[in-house]
């Protein structure tokens, strides 16, 4: 039974966990929390990920609660010592989808959509994929300003030298 209740214990801490740490994430970012509240965030998540004080992992249950209960208490400590009235105003843009955490998510999810359509394109060019290395030109992002301005055509660039042309030429 014990580990029932310690179960359904952990079941909540985690469903729990996401909306105060968006919380917590908002409040570490605006200039109005206090220092203070801030630097013992800070510190007791670094001591939380230390290794060296963790329960091993393979102690079940235990080992994965441990890091999950001491996480949660200290992001609801850090969120009840930021004034109410900056708490409140944060949990109102959280509900609107607007705060730093929701822009911040949005700019992360666009870069990481452009880093992976970048790898694609430079993973194609590489295989030599006809498709994707045509004679239209570089890529829209790897363009340069100056060809808009009557500088360089894109056949007047010089192209770097072959890696494996370097290699064996010395």
């Amino acid at each position: 039974m014990a580990v029932i209740s310690r179960l359904t214990r952990l079941r909540s801490l985690v469903l729990d966990l996401p909306q105060h740490l968006r919380l917590a994430y908002c409040l570490a970012r605006d200039p109005r929390t206090p220092a203070a509240p801030k630097a013992a965030l800070a510190g007791a998540l670094a001591l939380i990920l230390n290794p060296v004080v963790d329960i091993p992992m393979w102690v079940p249950v235990v080992g994965q609660m441990d890091t999950i209960a001491l996480t949660l208490l200290a992001v609801r400590t850090f969120n009840s010592q930021v004034p109410e009235e900056l708490r409140a105003d944060i949990e109102s843009q959280i509900r609107q989808r607007v705060s730093v955490f929701d822009r911040d998510l949005s700019l992360g999810v666009t870069a990481a959509s452009r880093l992976s359509r970048m790898a694609r394109h430079l993973s194609n060019f590489r295989s030599g994929n006809p498709a994707v290395t045509t004679t239209e030109g570089p890529a829209p992002w790897y363009r340069s300003p100056e060809l808009e301005d009557g500088g360089l055509s894109d056949a007047e660039v010089p192209s770097p030298p072959h890696p494996s042309f370097e290699e064996s030429s010395s």
